[in-house]
């Protein structure tokens, strides 16, 4: 008897078991999102010395928004912007996946955009969303939801 009742109150737990990681975190990027700036750390001369140091362009003005939609389709809206965002042409429409994924080729997974063949970092504090990749000395761009 109370083997039979262990095994259903494991029975009972195991449903909520799941190996999808990526379930509570789908719903984060779905939606629009308002491109507000991009930056990227690179080395400033000072004194002729170089300093590394955080470059930050505003883009808030030129209406931007990327469009992640729950069937993997991710739009941009190019806005009015400037015509050195040429590289936003090949994401027009893209796919892309959300969730947990290696950065490199071992390690831990980490949460990650995954657009066309490229990985991007994510961070989202609840009021801005930051995709990019700074981890190879590339740029940031920061997002607010629309």
């Amino acid at each position: 008897m109370r083997n039979t009742v262990l095994l259903l109150l494991t029975l009972s737990i195991l449903p909520g078991c799941n190996d999808d990681e990526n379930t509570d975190q789908n719903d984060q990027i779905l939606g629009s999102w308002q491109l507000t700036k991009i930056s990227q750390w690179g080395i400033s001369e000072v004194n002729g010395e170089g300093e590394w140091e955080l470059f930050e362009e505003n883009y808030s003005e030129f209406g931007i928004t990327f469009t992640f939609l729950a069937d993997g389709t991710l739009t941009i809206d190019r806005g009015s912007s400037p015509s050195r965002l040429d590289w936003l042409n090949i994401y027009h429409q893209a796919k892309y996946e959300f969730g947990y994924f290696h950065l490199g080729f071992s390690g831990p997974k980490v949460l990650l955009v995954k657009i066309n063949d490229g990985k991007l970092t994510y961070f989202y504090d609840g009021i801005t969303m930051i995709i990019g990749t700074s981890y190879v000395d590339g740029i940031d761009l920061h997002f607010i939801k629309k």
